[in-house]
């Protein structure tokens, strides 16, 4: 059996809670902060449904009542430019937030590829999106006196690809997944398979996830799955549950050979893809051990990798006594007979709470953040392990601290499991050296553009406040992707500078 086809991680974007991109999200899991908060008032009156005191264990809880009043939610979901995008306003105000969450973060992943997003138009690139949530919907279609024909194309899963596929006119597939808590890593197989059958050149995997009612809470409250807290304490002895959270991602995906051809930076590798189905277990929400140990052999085998070979793992990891039991056992099958140490395991999960339709890519995007900067983040709760899971025995271990990966390719593991079964899994690998189209230029003018003379001052502030955040040596490369990726839009400011602070200075100071 020959492996897949490699695919790059060329570009990527993100917000999730505590972080409103990638550079604060890397921050955020170094530093082992906690991005978990009470529910903002905007979104309902959370005592409302609040149980008053804990149930007693056994004890049937009163319907329509939640256990928490906390989990992981981004800042500004509606902070919102219409018009960058060519959106009427009362377009925009009838669309569903995830769809300008997508729209944002695409347009800044494609960019982040150093390739400018109208440069894709009209080509065949794809869009693979996972998405769990649909609660803009109920709160907007419950009233049929105010339904418009824009509410129709505001609102649907499917609309989460299509809207990116239409205003950045991408002519590949165009799709989105719901496979529940796994949704978003499903999306990422599916944009890696369509890569590899000539489908498309680019593809754009990512998954969404807004808490906008407090239904979910209430479910998991009433099926014994939400913790109190409202933080996921994963392969802890206090874990007691789920909590939820939000965020958005997207990866730029493309073949490998066509990436380091075309000298783009590439952050991780794909080395392979997998998906399958629980089956009959002990019951539909229910996971099955032997189920996800079958799925990770399979795509460990195809990826021509072995327990030896992987630095460090992923977990699905939401906290749950039962979920962490039957990842741990199935994860333990397969590294407990490692000859080297135990294998570090973690889960973003931690630090901001299950983030649902976006939980898989979450994961991906830490993965591919720690193979990039060749540290893995340290795991909170790795203090209190949960003993009842055998971890050393399984050669597994919580992170209290950074590991510092070796040099060398590294490879790495990624699980996702969704309620009803669709398990999915994936392979990464560090990146191959190589030389960035734009590494030896010199310092030159970085230039920030925009739509009108309006927008412009504060798009400088912001570039000022975000390049002040960044080291020396990506002077050079950042004022080459300014002129050759950024949009060309034609309000424009531009600085000459030497070195970044000079530029810092320059761009608040045009502004």
């Amino acid at each position: 059996m020959s492996a897949p086809e490699p695919v790059a991680v060329v570009g990527l974007d993100c917000r999730f809670p505590g972080a409103r991109d990638a550079g604060e999200f890397w921050q955020l899991l170094m530093e082992g902060r906690d991005g978990t908060r009470r529910v903002p008032e905007e979104r309902w009156e959370a005592d409302r449904y609040r149980l008053d005191g804990p149930a007693a264990p056994g004890a049937a809880r009163p319907p329509g009542r939640s256990n928490t009043v906390r989990g992981g939610f981004i800042d500004d979901p509606d902070a919102f430019d219409p018009a960058f995008f060519g959106i009427a306003p009362r377009e925009a105000a009838a669309m569903d937030p995830q769809q300008r969450l997508l729209l944002q973060c695409s347009w800044r992943a494609v960019e982040d590829a150093t390739v400018a997003p109208e440069d894709l138009a009209g080509t065949d690139t794809g869009v693979f999106v996972g998405v769990m949530a649909n609660e803009w919907a109920h709160l907007q279609l419950a009233d049929y006196d105010r339904i418009t024909a824009r509410h129709g194309s505001g609102n649907g899963y499917f609309m989460g690809a299509n809207r990116v596929s239409y205003h950045l006119d991408l002519r590949g597939p165009s799709l989105a997944v719901d496979t529940a808590c796994s949704s978003s890593l499903v999306a990422l197989h599916l944009a890696a398979t369509a890569l590899r059958a000539g489908d498309c050149d680019y593809a754009l995997a990512g998954g969404t996830n807004l808490i906008m009612t407090p239904v979910l809470n209430i479910f998991y409250t009433q099926a014994g799955l939400s913790a109190p807290d409202g933080r996921c304490k994963p392969f802890s002895a206090s874990a007691d549950g789920i909590g939820r959270a939000e965020g958005v991602a997207v990866l730029v995906l493309r073949r490998l050979a066509d990436a380091l051809a075309d000298r783009q930076p590439v952050y991780a590798v794909l080395r392979g893809t997998g998906v399958n189905q629980d089956g009959r277990s002990n019951g539909i929400t229910a996971p099955n051990r032997w189920a996800q140990q079958q799925l990770i052999e399979r795509v460990w085998r195809a990826a021509g990798v072995g327990a030896d070979d992987i630095g460090f793992i992923e977990a699905h990891g939401t906290g749950t006594l039962l979920g962490d039991m039957m990842e741990a056992q199935a994860l333990g099958h397969l590294t407990g007979g490692r000859s080297g140490g135990s294998v570090a395991l973690g889960s973003v999960k931690s630090n901001f709470g299950h983030a649902e339709g976006a939980a898989g890519i979450a994961g991906v995007v830490k993965t591919v953040l720690a193979l990039h900067h060749r540290t893995v983040p340290p795991s909170r709760f790795a203090d209190d392990e949960n003993p009842g899971l055998q971890l050393p025995e399984r050669r597994l271990r919580l992170l209290r601290s950074p590991l510092r990966l070796p040099s060398g390719t590294v490879h790495a593991a990624v699980s996702s499991f969704g309620m009803g079964g669709t398990n999915a899994h994936a392979v990464l690998a560090s990146p191959p050296r190589a030389v960035h189209r734009s590494g030896a230029r010199v310092p030159g003018v970085f230039t920030v553009s925009a739509r009108s003379a309006r927008q412009l001052g504060p798009n400088l502030l912001a570039q000022a406040d975000a390049l002040a955040r960044l080291p020396q040596d990506r002077l050079a490369q950042l004022c080459w992707t300014s002129n050759r990726v950024k949009s060309r839009l034609p309000h424009r400011a531009a600085v000459a500078a030497g070195d970044m602070a000079t530029l810092v200075a320059g761009l608040r100071e045009a502004a």
